[in-house]
């Protein structure tokens, strides 16, 4: 998502820095939290005074949340008086006590400095506005990617995985993408496995992108029930799934995923797990089917339901295509980024 906002700002005609690689996200201890503030402290001076004879005209930032705060755009937009935005920005009320409660409390302080929070699932618009946010702050934008150069040559796309993943092309493929490591990817993983296991379908293959430091583990799950092909390009894998014909994915707390959303934009019917901004992005019965997350067997009963009728794959791919065109393309992104971005603090 972070890559889309990079190249819908340029689009929108603005000389796009990246201001800092400062990295703020710190898994719940206290000293390290410290030893990133201080860091952030001293970054935060380099920057004023970089800039301080041609400053920014806007402070972006993406993903504002208690593991991540923002120590440096608050002061960079008090300084310089510009507008400071803060796109996917979520706070959870659980984490207000315990290990995350300091940068919980950093990270509150920032969403509410901020001039225009871009809000991109119902439930972080929910969670702002409960939190006591003002409703003029916040701008829905739901997720979105650049559709209009998506790969439609099936036919050439479906020789090319036979040639270089050795697939069956008279056999059903499915792919999955995703980053192999520990955490909720891992278990997303491990209710793949077991899908599998309870399909035992000979007519699928599945092609696996991504990798990760658990890759020899996902390795393990899915002996002999996936090609792995490890890290591709996003061009690669948009022509990949142009040639597949569904999308597999638990989505074990995931927030939408940008793949579930290329996958639509390819023209592949999806079967996933129901978490809320899954079930956001993909049309149940209408571009995919939908599991309860963490069911093993009930995205191994949606997933056979669209293994047994090419039609429904074909017309949910179709589906899926004209309704990220409609919904979640740069296009419908472009209107509401370039308003905010004509604000003044």
């Amino acid at each position: 998502m972070a890559r889309q906002f990079l190249r819908l700002l340029g689009e929108l005609g603005h000389d796009v820095e990246i201001a800092s690689t400062l990295r703020t996200w710190e898994a719940g201890n206290e000293k390290r939290q410290e030893a990133i503030l201080n860091a952030a402290i001293r970054e935060r001076e380099r920057l004023l005074a970089c800039w301080q004879d041609h400053p920014p005209h806007v402070w972006f930032t993406y993903h504002l949340y208690h593991k991540a705060p923002d120590h440096l755009g608050p002061a960079i937009a008090d300084t310089f008086k510009i507008p400071y935005v803060v796109a996917e920005p979520s706070i959870s009320p659980a984490q207000a006590n315990g290990r995350w409660r300091r940068p919980w409390a950093h990270a509150r302080a920032a969403i509410e400095r901020a001039d225009a929070l871009l809000a991109m699932t119902l439930k972080d618009e929910r969670g702002l506005l409960a939190a006591g946010l003002p409703r003029r702050k916040i701008v829905r934008l739901p997720p979105f990617i650049d559709a209009t150069d998506v790969f439609t040559g099936r036919r050439e796309a479906r020789l090319g995985l036979v040639r270089d993943f050795g697939l069956d092309g008279d056999r059903i493929i499915a792919v999955t993408v995703a980053m192999m490591r520990p955490g909720d990817k891992f278990e997303s993983y491990r209710v793949l496995a077991r899908t599998l296991v309870t399909l035992d379908r000979d007519d699928l293959q599945l092609l696996v992108i991504g990798d990760g430091p658990s890759r020899g583990e996902v390795e393990h799950l899915l002996a002999g029930r996936a090609v792995f092909a490890g890290v591709l390009d996003e061009e690669l894998i948009r022509r990949i799934m142009a040639g597949c014909d569904l999308f597999i994915w638990p989505a074990i707390n995931e927030a939408y995923g940008m793949a579930i959303l290329l996958a639509q934009a390819c023209g592949c019917a999806v079967a996933a797990g129901d978490v809320p901004g899954v079930g956001e992005i993909v049309n149940h019965g209408g571009t995919g089917l939908l599991a309860p997350a963490g069911d093993a067997a009930s995205l191994a009963t949606a997933v056979s339901r669209l293994l047994d009728d090419p039609a429904l794959r074909r017309s949910m791919g179709d589906a899926g295509r004209r309704h990220v065109l409609r919904h979640h393309s740069t296009d419908a992104a472009r209107c509401v980024l370039a308003r905010v971005l004509e604000m003044r603090p």
